[in-house]
């Protein structure tokens, strides 16, 4: 075989081993909100849509950038209480925008700056058809061969959401800020 068939081929060969730039994780997210209101403290659970994280490595096999969508249907939040549940779902005009998004496209030193703890998210949140951009704080990372978890915290303020809940009784009034914590959880396919 001539050299140059030769090279050919060995480049082909080595490039074909090498590993896949981008690697794709299955993840599930186990989202419990809480917010204020004059009456009494209030919180809630809702479970993410399975979703899937890509991470792109750089040459060193290093996180470059990471991109994910994660979608929940705002039906299936849930606090417990029925009549609270269809207040909530009012508010959030369900019927209208049945979908919250959050969606994250971000080079991996924004979340991790010094490349080995994460520590922030930013992310677009997208509730009411309104998008709007926030970081969320991470909290007991834990990495295992194949499997990432943590907690991602972060407030929503439900006037900035477009959240409007009309008070009851005239003095019954909710908090604007709602606290947000996502347990999440990443596997390597």
């Amino acid at each position: 075989m001539p050299l140059g068939q030769r090279l050919f081929f060995l480049f082909l060969l080595t490039t074909s081993l090498q590993a896949d730039p981008t690697q794709v994780w299955s993840g599930k997210a186990n989202i419990a909100f809480e917010g204020t209101s004059t009456l009494h403290d209030w919180r809630g659970t809702v479970e993410a849509r399975p979703f899937e994280t890509s991470v792109t490595l750089d040459a060193a096999g290093q996180p470059e950038r990471v991109q994910a969508e994660v979608i929940v249907d705002a039906v299936k939040m849930d606090t417990a209480e029925p009549k609270r549940d269809e207040n909530m779902r009012k508010a959030m005009k369900v019927s209208d925008y049945p979908l919250l998004k959050a969606e994250l496209d971000v080079p991996a030193n924004a979340i991790a700056p010094d490349l080995k703890t994460p520590t922030q998210l930013p992310l677009k949140l997208t509730l009411l058809g309104k998008t709007q951009s926030i970081v969320g704080t991470i909290r007991r990372f834990q990495q295992t061969k194949g499997k990432v978890s943590f907690d991602l915290d972060f407030p929503v303020s439900m006037k900035a959401s477009g959240i409007s809940v009309p008070s009851v009784l005239f003095f019954i009034r909710v908090g604007d800020g709602v606290k947000v914590r996502a347990t999440v959880t990443l596997v390597q396919l």
